[in-house]
């Protein structure tokens, strides 16, 4: 293979605007609101096959709008409601350039440049580092990450636990030029079979180790029973304003509270002994907060449990933001964690946090917490893996649109991490998983009659290799492609 010449394009191809019609609509149910995992591989396919059937130009442009239209569709419901429409067309405008038009582009140019199965490399490198780096810097966090799209694969999403999202990316992406590698010498054995060879031997190693890591998972050292409830919301009897009816406002936040402290008593008489909350539970005016803590130590004191507590705190004073914090009290009545909601603060108006994630130590292990957005940025969860957390608590809001996506994104944290996840979503999708992902116990807030989930969640996390060496593969892979660039570029130098 390595005195095979190169490709020269553009490629003769009678069908060419077929095959973009085919990528576009692949790349529509390869995310967002209809994900279905095998899109995403076959996508690229089809793309790269035109690209390389038109001038540079030319099949450039087209690839972009193909995909900014396909995300437009996929992914408008989903996008952030705090933002107007231009910025949100702008946003999306920009993803799809960087992470869709811009690799296209490059495997357009670079591959011709190179010999063999080398060539092959081009795309999934610069698809997985345009990622990495978008979603390393992004205010949003890993929204639209390629490997949640795989979460019906539980085999291959084990491989977040070496090297996090990133090696997901690079293998799905790295089937379409694969594919084109051989379709472009006409699918003859004997000039393919070495590169489909490696390219299958690693996929199989890949689903070999998520299989193995599966099956051979030992058992739990022991599981306690927690319970996560929606009892109640605010908006439940309709909208009510703090500005026109501040005491009507207080009696309504003082009968949710009421309801879920009445919820909690229930729960843990039944047996739990950790209790968490949903995101933004307990609405409380700055006065009302020291009573409503105190409170929840008195019942945690009395039932001897764990109660985890989300907060919304609202102060008088207009320069001071709203406060979304998660509190648990133990079963002495003693504030054991505070962890305040960093995670895309500015679309909800609320106070940041400082990204720190707090544990402390139970009976049932190592126990920590996030809100929500919080578990869409890896490389802040990953604290998570290295301090030796047992079971994270993550209590959620969600809206329909983004049901059950955004539950099925945290699930990627537990993996890298080796974590026994709790997540409770008022709107959306509730889930307790251990820390290889395997769901223990769902529920639908929107289906549920009752809206309480409950699981024997184990209390022993597991040690991945992610959570030591962090976003490793994601830099291998900036190297990787830096270096493949200047490889292309010296070797049409030569040429020329």
């Amino acid at each position: 293979m390595s005195k095979e010449r190169a490709s020269t394009y553009p490629i003769p191809d009678r069908w060419s605007y077929l095959w973009l019609a085919i990528g576009t609509v692949l790349t529509l149910f390869s995310s967002g609101r209809w994900p279905i995992p095998l899109a995403a591989w076959l996508g690229p396919v089809f793309m790269i096959r035109f690209m390389r059937t038109q001038k540079v130009f030319r099949g450039f442009i087209l690839v972009w709008l193909a995909t900014y239209a396909a995300a437009l569709i996929a992914w408008w419901s989903l996008m952030p409601r705090a933002l107007p429409i231009p910025v949100n067309l702008v946003i999306l405008a920009l993803n799809t350039l960087t992470i869709g038009g811009l690799c296209y582009l490059a495997d357009r140019l670079l591959a011709p440049r190179l010999n063999g199965f080398a060539a092959t490399l081009v795309f999934p490198l610069a698809r997985t580092v345009s990622e990495f780096l978008a979603m390393t810097i992004n205010p949003i966090g890993s929204f639209g990450a390629q490997a949640y799209a795989q979460y019906g694969s539980p085999a291959l999403v084990q491989l977040v636990s070496i090297t996090g999202m990133w090696g997901v990316a690079f293998l799905v992406n790295w089937l379409a030029p694969v594919i084109n590698w051989a379709w472009e010498r006409a699918f003859d054995w004997p000039k393919i079979w070495r590169g489909l060879a490696i390219f299958g031997g690693i996929n199989l190693l890949v689903m070999a180790y998520g299989s193995a890591r599966l099956v051979f998972s030992p058992e739990p050292a022991g599981t306690v029973r927690v319970a996560s409830l929606t009892a109640a919301q605010l908006l439940d009897e309709g909208p009510i304003s703090l500005k026109d009816d501040r005491e009507g406002f207080r009696q309504r936040t003082q009968d949710v509270r009421d309801r879920y402290f009445e919820q909690t008593i229930r729960e843990a008489r039944a047996g739990s002994q950790i209790v968490l909350w949903p995101e933004g539970a307990a609405v409380s005016l700055e006065e009302d907060e020291a009573a409503l803590i105190g409170h929840g130590k008195e019942v945690a004191a009395q039932e001897g449990i764990y109660l985890a507590m989300s907060l919304a705190t609202i102060y008088e004073d207009p320069n001071r933001l709203l406060e979304n914090k998660l509190i648990v009290v133990d079963p002495a009545g003693d504030v054991v964690l505070e962890h305040l909601k960093y995670g895309a603060n500015w679309s909800e108006g609320s106070q940041p946090g400082d990204g720190v994630l707090r544990t402390f130590e139970s009976p049932f292990g190592t126990i920590s917490g996030v809100i929500c957005w919080d578990a869409d940025f890896p490389t802040t969860v990953r604290q998570a893996g290295r301090n030796g957390t047992d079971i994270l608590l993550l209590p959620s809001n969600d809206h329909r649109e983004i049901d059950p996506l955004h539950t099925q994104m945290a699930v990627f944290r537990a993996i890298e991490n080796g974590v026994s996840l709790m997540r409770q979503a008022s709107n959306g999708l509730s889930m307790a998983t251990d820390p290889y992902g395997r769901v223990l116990a769902t529920m639908d807030h929107f289906a549920a009659s009752e809206r309480v989930m409950v699981a024997q969640v184990p209390t022993q996390g597991v040690s991945t290799v992610y959570s030591v060496v962090g976003d490793l593969f994601g830099w291998l892979a900036v190297v990787g492609f830096v270096g493949i660039v200047i490889w292309a570029v010296v070797r049409w130098r030569r040429t020329a």
